[in-house]
């Protein structure tokens, strides 16, 4: 009997696996991250103020340097904010609003970009599951532009967006630039 017990403990044990814990520093699905600069000297970064970001379709957004305290992301370039894709479709649609808590609505601009991708799965380990990386647009052939300003693929300029750059087409990290906006 003691042996048998032994036995199953011994089963039971070897059977054991240690926790999985995903470490905070493993890349997960990146964020696109738009950073901002001057239309009229684009070598100089451009803060936003009272950005408010909403996904199409949705009421909630949120509002970028809100009442002077700055939120947004600084990289090495300049003020940048970060937009989650969409991991299960390949295009995504944002409205931009300048000013967004301005009182005097002549100085609310809006603008609305279409984010267009393909997407790569990518499994990191089981505690951290699935990562997904995206590829901007090329505009090749049938494909649609990486973006799309205000529903018009060849615009290039909007209400307030006077001019946009893809910095990198590869979204994999949170780190660097993918589209510049001149503004």
């Amino acid at each position: 009997m003691k042996k048998i017990l032994a036995l199953l403990l011994l089963v039971f044990t070897l059977g054991c696996e240690k926790d999985d814990i995903c470490d905070a520093d493993t890349n997960t699905t990146p964020r696109l991250v738009l950073s901002f600069f001057d239309y009229n000297d684009p070598s100089v970064a451009k803060n936003v103020v009272n950005l408010k970001v909403v996904q199409e379709g949705r009421e909630d957004g949120i509002v970028f340097n809100e009442s002077g305290t700055d939120v947004t992301k600084y990289l090495a370039n300049g003020p940048s904010v970060s937009l989650p894709l969409d991991t299960s479709a390949d295009r995504i649609r944002y409205i931009l609003t300048l000013n967004a808590n301005a009182t005097d609505p002549g100085l609310i601009y809006t603008d609305t970009l279409e984010f267009n991708y393909s997407r790569q799965t990518l499994y990191i380990s089981r505690a951290c599951g699935y990562s997904v990386y995206f590829l901007l647009n090329g505009g090749n052939g049938d494909e649609p532009n990486a973006f799309v300003l205000n529903d018009d693929q060849a615009a290039t300029q909007g209400n307030w967006i006077q001019n946009i750059t893809i910095a990198n087409r590869n979204v994999i990290s949170e780190n660097e630039t993918h589209l510049n906006i001149y503004w």
